[in-house]
């Protein structure tokens, strides 16, 4: 019997592809790129790199639910 180990996945990569999307999608929510854009920006982008495709997704969908969370304080 054999024990697996454990390793914390790397999300980055070694190129930092998805820091890099993550920034791309941020910028693209804060400068008001629509989500029919952005996701087809993402689909473009995953047959040539999986990680920024996923990052550019995760990027702009935090910024829009920052947007939403601090509009909904203000009211």
């Amino acid at each position: 019997m054999s024990l697996m180990t454990f390793a914390l996945a790397d999300t980055d990569g070694p190129d930092g592809s998805w820091t890099a999307g993550y920034t791309d999608g941020e910028l693209a929510a804060m400068t008001g790129l629509s989500s029919r854009r952005i996701h087809a920006r993402a689909a473009m982008a995953d047959d040539h790199d999986p990680d920024y495709a996923t990052g550019l997704i995760d990027g702009y969908l935090h910024t829009i639910a920052v947007n939403a969370a601090r509009a909904e304080g203000v009211r």
